[in-house]
C-alpha cells in the first residue's frame, strides 16, 4: 500500500483532514423548511440540492448500478492495463460511496475524497484496513485551486457534479485535474443531463378526482370542487408545468448547462489524450404498474365496474398473480393490457433506500446485485410476442464526435449486456433518482417562485399558478407552493410504484383500513377512470427519457 504522501492540504484553511480535529457537521449547514442546505454563498457554490438523507442516498444507488453493469467499481479496466493506481481522488465525493467501495476492490491504493462539506461517512466505523487509507478533505473547488501537489495522484474520479458546476468553471476544474494528475494516469467522468421527468395528463388527471372521504359523495361532479381536475391551458403541457420551469430556472439562473454531456467533452479533450466517450444512455420511462387492490369486496349492489371484463377489475385476481398493466414497446397498439408485461417483471431493481439491499425473485436469498431475467429477450423489431421487449433505453449517437478532436466513441465503457439482463422495473430506480433530485431542490425552486411573484406575476398566471383551485385555497404563497410540490410527489410515487416490485417477491400489499360503502364506491369509479384513461397511453409516452447518462475516460500525456 502507498504510505500517505505528505501534502500541500495541511497548510490550507479551506479543509479538515480526517487525521485532525473534525469540524461539527452542521458548522456549513443551514436548515430550511426541514431541508440541510450548505451554508455558502450561492454565487461561489451554486450547487442546489439539500444534503438531506435520502438526496444522499442516491449516491449508493448509481454505484450499485455502475458496479452491476461494470462488475467494478470504476469503468477504467485497470485490470486488463495491468496497473492498479496507488493514489486516487474522487473529485466531488459527496457521502464517500466510491471511495469506499473502490477502496475494497484496489488494497493497495490510497484515497483522498474532497468536498465542499462534512456529509461522508466516518472512518471510524469503516474497517481498519480500509480508514487507513481513506482521508477526507473539504473546500470549494470552483474558488480555489485543488490543495494537493502536481503530479500527486495516478486516478482522478468525478460523478455527478454537473448540476453545480456553472458553465464557465469546467476547464479550469479539468486544468485543476491535468495539474495533480500524473503523467500517464487516468480520470473518469460519470454525468448526466438535468431532467425534469414529467407524467402525461391521462396518467395525472384520474388522480386528481380523488376527493376526500368525507366529501366523496357530496361533491362528484362539482367542477368547483377542490379535487376536481382543473380545466388546462395551452400553455400547460403537464399538470407540474410550473414546477418544471422554476427547476429549470434554479440552473440556468446559476449559469448551469442542462446539458453537461454535450459540454463536457470539449474541456475535457483540451488536457487529456486517448479520449474515449460512451453514446450518451436516455433510460425510458418504466412500465405502468399495476393498480393496488381494493381494501374489502364490494358488495353486489355497488359494483360499478362491468362483471365482463374481468381483465379491467382490480379485485379479481390476487396481487402476487396478475400481471401488470403495461404497454408493450414493441407493440403498435397503444392500448394498455396486462398481456404485454415482459417476462422480467417478476424481478426488481436494487436500490439504497433500503439499506442497499436488493430484493431477488422469491424462494431466492437476498444479495447486494441487481436481479436479472434470465429469461427475457430483448428485440429490435415490432415483435408483439409477450416474451419480447424493446431495451430499457436509447443510445443517443446523435452528438458528432468527429467534430471532437481526439475523442473515440466507445461502448465499452458500460457493459450494455448487463443492463439488457435487467427487469423493465429497474427503470423505476432511474425514475426514482430523477425525481428525487428534482425535489432536492426544493428551497431553491421556492427562492425562484418568490422571486416570479414579485417581479414576473404573468409567467406564474400562464402556468395555471391562479387556475388552480385547490392552489387558490391557501392563504400563503408558501402554503401554495408546498402543495404543489407534496402533488408532484405524489404522482411521482404513484408512477414508480415499488409496492409492486415487492409483491413479486411475495411480499403483501399492506392492508388499507376498512372503508364505507360509499367510499368503496367512490374507489370503484376511480379504479373505472385509472383503466379508461390508460388506454390514452402511446409508445411516445414510454420513451420520454427519465433520465440520460454518459461517461468518459482519458489519460495524461506522459
Amino acid at each position: 500500500m502507498a504510505p500517505p504522501r505528505p501534502s500541500t492540504a495541511s497548510t490550507q484553511n479551506t479543509f479538515e483532514p480526517s487525521t485532525s480535529k473534525r469540524v461539527p457537521r452542521n458548522k456549513n449547514f443551514a436548515f430550511k423548511n426541514g431541508h440541510r442546505l450548505h451554508a455558502f454563498d450561492p454565487e461561489k457554490v451554486p450547487y442546489p440540492l439539500s444534503y438531506d438523507r435520502d438526496v444522499l442516498e442516491l449516491e449508493s444507488m448509481d454505484q450499485i448500478f455502475v458496479q452491476q453493469s461494470m462488475h467494478s467499481a470504476s469503468v477504467v479496466d485497470f485490470k486488463e492495463r495491468g496497473e492498479y493506481p496507488e493514489r486516487s481522488l474522487d473529485l466531488g465525493c459527496g457521502s464517500g460511496t466510491w471511495v469506499i467501495e473502490a477502496a475494497k476492490e484496489w488494497p493497495e491504493c490510497y484515497f483522498v475524497g474532497f468536498d465542499l462539506v462534512d456529509v461522508q461517512l466516518p472512518t471510524s466505523i469503516l474497517d481498519s484496513d480500509i480508514a487507513k487509507r481513506i482521508e477526507w478533505v473539504h473546500g470549494n473547488f470552483l474558488t480555489n485551486k485543488l490543495p494537493f501537489d502536481d503530479d500527486e495522484f495516478d486516478h482522478v474520479h468525478l460523478q455527478s457534479i454537473g448540476r453545480g458546476v456553472p458553465e464557465n468553471k469546467w476547464g479550469m476544474i479539468f486544468d485543476e485535474i491535468n495539474r495533480v494528475l500524473r503523467p500517464g494516469g487516468s480520470v473518469e467522468v460519470l454525468e448526466h443531463d438535468i431532467i425534469f421527468p414529467t407524467l402525461p395528463r391521462w396518467f395525472t388527471s384520474p388522480l386528481r378526482i380523488r376527493s376526500k372521504r368525507s366529501e366523496s359523495i357530496h361533491h362528484p361532479t362539482n367542477p368547483s370542487h377542490p379535487s376536481s381536475p382543473r380545466p388546462s391551458s395551452p400553455e400547460e403541457p403537464h399538470d407540474h408545468a410550473l414546477l418544471e420551469s422554476l427547476y429549470y430556472s434554479v440552473f440556468e439562473s446559476r449559469f448551469i448547462n442542462l446539458r453537461p454531456t454535450a459540454i463536457v467533452p470539449i474541456h475535457f479533450t483540451s488536457n487529456f489524450r486517448q479520449v474515449v466517450a460512451a453514446p450518451v444512455l436516455h433510460f425510458r420511462m418504466p412500465p405502468l404498474p399495476p393498480l393496488q387492490p381494493l381494501p374489502q369486496p364490494l358488495p353486489p349492489s355497488a359494483v360499478l365496474i362491468n362483471d365482463s371484463e374481468p381483465s379491467e377489475n382490480p379485485r379479481s385476481k390476487s396481487p402476487l398473480t396478475t400481471r401488470p398493466f403495461s404497454v408493450s414497446f414493441s407493440s403498435t397498439s397503444s392500448e394498455a393490457t396486462s398481456n404485454s408485461a415482459s417476462t422480467g417483471d417478476s424481478t426488481l431493481f436494487s436500490t439504497s433506500v433500503m439499506s442497499e439491499m436488493t430484493l431477488t425473485q422469491p424462494g431466492t436469498s437476498y444479495d447486494r446485485s441487481f436481479s436479472s431475467s434470465a429469461s427475457s429477450t430483448v428485440t429490435s423489431g415490432n415483435d408483439a410476442s409477450p416474451n419480447s421487449r424493446k431495451p430499457l433505453y436509447i443510445v443517443d449517437n446523435s452528438v458528432a464526435e468527429s467534430t471532437l478532436t481526439g475523442v473515440a466513441p466507445s461502448h465499452s465503457l458500460i457493459r450494455l449486456d448487463q443492463i439488457d439482463n435487467l427487469s423493465e422495473r429497474a427503470l423505476a430506480m432511474q425514475l426514482y433518482w430523477s425525481y428525487k433530485s428534482v425535489l432536492a431542490c426544493t428551497e431553491a425552486m421556492w427562492e425562484e417562485l418568490d422571486s416570479r411573484i414579485e417581479n414576473r406575476p404573468t409567467e406564474l398566471m400562464k402556468l395555471g399558478w391562479d387556475g388552480d383551485p385547490e392552489l387558490s385555497a391557501a392563504e400563503e404563497n408558501r402554503h401554495k407552493f408546498d402543495i404543489m410540490v407534496d402533488r408532484y410527489e405524489k404522482d411521482m410515487h404513484s408512477r414508480v410504484s415499488l409496492w409492486c416490485s415487492l409483491t413479486a417477491l411475495g411480499w403483501e400489499v399492506p392492508p388499507r383500513e376498512p372503508l364505507s360503502r360509499a367510499e368503496l364506491i367512490e374507489e370503484e369509479r376511480l379504479y373505472k377512470a385509472i383503466i379508461e384513461a390508460r388506454k390514452s397511453a402511446t409508445e411516445e409516452d414510454f420513451q420520454t427519457p427519465c433520465r440520460s447518462v454518459r461517461i468518459f475516460v482519458g489519460f495524461k500525456a506522459c
